[in-house]
């Protein structure tokens, strides 16, 4: 299965941050065109004002010039007009037929017009001429362009203020305690995690979401540090149990089920071990072989039931005549036993087969159906390591010592002391 490749890091203030900004230029554009056109509507309502203020001012006093049929001063009114730069174009016209204009005439044909009615001086009713006032447009524009860009500025320049506030309150109150937290998770190994999350927070901060995560984050590393005990206490139980159970099946499966001693297996592993230390250490090693006189006629007479009794009672008085932890014996085969005798001497190691061969005389008695009694001895024969012996070497002569005690009439201990 392909590995999937990592997506790129991206911090989330930066992410949030462009979103904001986003919004914030179409709320810019949005709110700076509304007052754009607010900013056009008073402009032109300004302009015309003012142009209208100006002509209040003149009309009296061309009124005045119209009366007294005064060209000069009509014509100086005029030009005292054109000397405001809202005004490119005034013309007079005057009831009577004359005219007087002043100005860039070319504006005519494309500029905003504007008429007074020039009323007579004394206040009769009627008008003595009409006074025409063309605006500069380019003068308005630029008064508007002007009024545009400032409010265009002062918006751009509270949208930067409000940004660049968010972006240090974002990455203050939200990345780096998000930081603080991917660092500490990658921190954390699974043989450690014991290792407590601080946050530094900003003083007197109220309790956030960022606050609940930290603490989320706390109650599942104590509810993991608390189910690994377990796991580590179940394991060690566990682990018990597993060797108490190994031993236990070792044990089973070098012992003799019959008659409790150890099995031709466990020998064959254990006795190599007793022979190296021997001979490392130059200490004495004897072993006994024992055989049960007349076994295969306590089976043929008294059934195989009998002779499995026999054999049990007769493993259970070897094991009881040995030193505990030190000595050892093995059911060899059928009806033969061998006790290994470690420290042990040969005139030892005689004394101890003497021992058995009267603990086995004087223990293994059974009482027959018939109401008989049935009483069982054994033949020993007992071999010291020598020098040059391996472990079949030493067996062999044992058995060898075994063999003869049998031909000298059973129920010894060969060779004799």
């Amino acid at each position: 299965m392909p590995t999937m490749k990592p997506a790129a890091f991206q911090p989330i203030t930066h992410a949030l941050i462009r979103r904001a900004l986003k919004w914030a230029v179409l709320c810019t554009l949005v709110f700076g065109g509304l007052q754009a056109w607010l900013a056009y509507q008073n402009v032109q309502r300004d302009f015309q004002s003012a142009v209208r203020g100006i002509a209040t001012t003149h009309v009296p006093l061309l009124s005045l010039a119209i009366w007294d049929i005064e060209p000069r001063a009509i014509q100086g009114q005029i030009d005292l007009l054109l000397e405001s730069s809202q005004i490119a174009y005034a013309s007079v016209k005057v009831n009577t037929g004359q005219q007087f204009a002043g100005g860039k005439a070319g504006v005519l044909n494309g500029g905003t017009t504007l008429r007074f009615q020039i009323p007579p001086p004394n206040k009769q009713v009627g008008a003595i001429g009409t006074l025409e006032l063309v605006l500069d447009r380019s003068v308005l524009y630029r008064q508007l362009i002007h009024s545009v860009l400032l409010v265009l500025l002062e918006s751009i320049v509270l949208t930067a203020l409000l940004l660049g506030t968010g972006v240090l309150i974002l990455r203050r109150n939200l990345a780096q305690p998000m930081r603080q937290l991917a660092e500490f998770v990658t921190s954390l190994k699974a043989d450690n995690l014991s290792p407590r999350l601080q946050l530094e927070r900003p003083a007197g901060h109220s309790y956030d979401e960022i606050d609940m995560v930290a603490e989320g984050f706390q109650t599942l590393q104590a509810s993991i540090q608390r189910h690994i005990s377990t796991l580590d206490a179940q394991v060690q139980e566990r682990t018990q149990q597993l060797e108490t159970a190994l031993a236990s099946l070792k044990t089973l499966s070098g012992s003799d089920q019959l008659t409790g001693c150890y099995n031709r297996s466990l020998f064959s592993e254990r006795f190599p071990s007793e022979m190296n230390r021997a001979q490392r250490y130059a200490h004495p090693l004897s072993v006994i072989f024992c055989d049960v006189d007349h076994f295969k006629v306590v089976n043929d007479t008294h059934g195989h039931l009998t002779g499995d009794r026999v054999l049990a009672m007769v493993g259970h008085c070897l094991r009881q005549e040995l030193r505990a932890e030190v000595d050892w014996v093995v059911r060899y085969g059928g009806e033969e036993f061998l006790v290994v005798l470690p420290e042990t001497a040969l005139p030892a190691a005689l004394e101890a087969a003497e021992r058995l061969r009267l603990g086995v005389r004087r223990g293994v008695r059974l009482q027959l159906d018939d109401r008989t009694q049935l009483q069982i001895s054994a033949s020993f024969g007992v071999a010291e390591r020598e020098a040059a012996d391996d472990m079949a070497s030493l067996v062999q002569r044992a058995d060898q010592w075994l063999y003869a005690a049998k031909r000298g009439g059973r129920n010894q201990v060969q060779p004799q002391r």
